[in-house]
């Protein structure tokens, strides 16, 4: 998507619009509330009512919806009256307002509560697992967490119980493993059940970049998928890898680390948030502002809050008001 095509929510007097990334007003405001766009789509709400508009200002969903959700696999779960189903990106109604509780389309199927009972659909509507279970969540991987019996378990795309439900407490598959409790430690399993990793963890995350985030002794540190500790237990609090990084404090100093451990943004910041092309943001005494890679600050820290940028621009707030800046920090917003 080019910059000149991105268009942000901003607020006006009250009432929502959309500017464009020189902030020029591109939708005028006349919305009771609006989202930033995804997929060329975005939220916006009339009389207390949801629907979704286009980047020229259509009307794509009627805003005549209780609730709606971001679109995932080309439908988008909406509520009416208490029931919920679901529209695609034309605004039709595929699949009637009907469930108690409808998830996300994930792998091609998504998860649905009739009563108290969760199954699964299709994106025609078709009831494709039947509603036995207490609790579903989303395919990964092939294979979806469902509780049975009280316990968690893994099924197929059938609904074949691959994996028996015998966990208290589990996660879906990431990278070929999953995390699961057995006894009162953390280990991790492989698609057929089998234990790969010895439960030795108070906690552990899913696997991302190929590490695990673990915890032993109220310290964390990341293992490799042959359970090799890769990143030793120093850290009071860890995230998650993303895109090569990871947030993580000692005391209440946050940084971030590599793939390979080196702290390469030094452990000296209130909260590290965003890594967005090229700045990192991070909070300093109550206020957010921009880093670069040497932690230099490129944006100061005068912000309530920021969001991460999106084509040379991000949002943030000024006191109660919000605003957008550019990699400069100067605001875009004509006055």
């Amino acid at each position: 998507m080019s910059m000149k095509n991105m268009l942000y929510p901003i607020n006006i007097k009250g009432k929502y619009g959309y500017i464009n990334n020189l902030g020029e007003i591109i939708l005028e405001p006349k919305y009771d509330y609006a989202e930033e766009f995804q997929d060329n789509l975005a939220i916006i709400t009339i009389n207390d009512k949801y629907g979704f508009i286009d980047k020229e200002g259509t009307l794509v969903v009627s805003p005549k919806y209780d609730e709606v959700f971001e679109f995932s696999e080309g439908l988008a779960t909406v509520e009416l009256e208490g029931k919920r189903g679901y529209v695609d990106t034309e605004g039709k109604l595929i699949i009637p307002c009907k469930f108690d509780e409808a998830m996300d389309f994930s792998e091609g199927l998504a998860a649905i509560r009739i009563g108290y009972k969760w199954g699964y659909i299709d994106k025609k509507g078709k009831i494709v697992i039947e509603p036995d279970f207490l609790d579903a969540y989303d395919f990964s991987e092939g294979l979806a967490l469902v509780q049975s019996g009280g316990k968690l378990g893994y099924i197929d795309k059938e609904g074949i119980m691959k994996i028996s439900p015998k966990y208290n407490y589990a996660y879906g598959f990431s990278e070929g493993l999953a995390a699961v409790m057995i006894g009162d430690k953390f280990g991790y399993i492989n698609k057929e059940g089998e234990v790969v990793i010895k439960p030795k963890y108070y906690t552990a995350n899913c696997f991302s970049d190929g590490l695990g985030l673990v915890e032993n002794n109220e310290r964390y540190g990341f293992i490799n998928k042959e359970g090799k500790l890769e990143i030793d237990f120093k850290y009071d609090w860890a995230d998650d890898f993303y895109e090569g990084y990871a947030v993580v404090a000692m005391g209440d100093k946050y940084g971030l680390i590599d793939r390979s451990g080196k702290e390469v943004i030094p452990l000296k910041f209130d909260n590290v948030d965003d890594i967005s092309e090229g700045l990192i943001s991070v909070e300093i005494e109550g206020k957010w502002g921009f880093i670069d890679d040497t932690s230099n600050f490129v944006i100061d820290p005068i912000y309530k809050e920021v969001s991460g940028f999106v084509d040379g621009i991000a949002m943030v707030k000024e006191k109660n008001s919000m605003n957008y800046i550019n990699k400069k920090g100067e605001s875009i917003i004509k006055k």
